[in-house]
């Protein structure tokens, strides 16, 4: 097997697994959320540790942590991709799972509009139509349902802010997702034992194991995907994120969750712009391959 072809394997594997989080994440309902989520921060440090240390890249992760430049980035990401994990816990713990696709459908947008701010990226004036499709979804949502789509726009602006910091830092990958959860584990660990004494105290052995298996599909897929990334066609990439949101959407309808009139709005527009977006993406890469 080519090394492009273990890379889409790998990076399609990673999406998946993201998919079908909310189905392992309800396996833990009945449990507080704020205690899965540290849970999810120190066995996934855990994991980490183990995997670097199986690898001999323990050099490379004290190297990272003792640079200033690095860690400046890696600070504030940590607690950026904690709060949006803890956002996407409790959203599916609470029968909000669409709430939840709809975010990572809104991600490619997202991340573009702060690629062209930020990164001043080029674009085309396709990828621009296919945003504002995404935001007049969201307005009319907004003014004729009251509502806002609160929760799939913390999640899709805290993980594309995320990346942002993590393009900065210029890291090595699994470093990065160690130190990122090692930064937070002080407080995921002392947290419980201070608000949740009673949350704890009622963990059992099947729901400590859940928590385990959780830090590990919480940090395995970043770690694949970080690994996979660079050998695989950007193109590819792109389309592979809209397996996870719509795995996440199937699993919200199949379980019994409505959507209601302005999600379904919502998710019209932003349809109809992720689809426009990928045209571009498509013209802007063959347009590449052709000059």
């Amino acid at each position: 097997m080519t090394t492009e072809k273990k890379g889409i394997v790998v990076t399609l594997s990673c999406y998946i697994l993201w998919g079908i989080l909310p189905v392992y994440w309800n396996l833990l309902s009945d449990v507080n959320p704020l205690l899965i989520l540290c849970a999810r921060v120190v066995f996934a440090f855990i994991f980490m540790m183990g995997v670097l240390t199986i690898t001999g890249r323990m050099q490379t992760f004290c190297q990272t942590i003792t640079d200033k430049k690095i860690m400046q980035y890696l600070v504030p990401a940590s607690f950026l991709i904690a709060i949006n994990w803890g956002i996407f816990i409790w959203a599916v713990n609470n029968g909000r799972v669409l709430d939840t696709s709809l975010g990572y459908y809104m991600n490619p947008l997202i991340a573009f509009s702060f690629g062209v701010l930020v990164f001043k990226e080029k674009y085309v004036k396709l990828q621009l139509v296919a945003v504002g499709l995404a935001l007049i979804g969201v307005l009319i949502s907004f003014i004729a349902f009251g509502s806002f789509p609160f929760v799939a726009l913390s999640l899709s602006i805290s993980f594309a802010v995320y990346g942002i910091l993590k393009k900065k830092a210029k890291a090595d990958p699994a470093a990065s997702i160690a130190i990122e959860s090692i930064i937070i584990t002080p407080i995921a660990l002392v947290f419980p034992f201070v608000f949740l004494i009673e949350s704890v105290a009622a963990v059992n052995i099947p729901i400590l194991l859940l928590l385990i298996g959780g830090g590990v599909l919480t940090a395995l897929p970043l770690f694949l995907f970080a690994r996979a990334i660079n050998g695989v066609p950007f193109l590819i990439v792109g389309f592979f994120h809209y397996i996870s949101p719509t795995l996440g959407l199937t699993y919200g309808l199949l379980t019994g969750e409505a959507p209601s009139p302005s999600q379904i709005v919502s998710f019209i527009f932003i349809g109809l712009g992720l689809i426009l977006f990928s045209i571009a993406l498509v013209y802007r890469t063959s347009k590449k391959k052709r000059t």
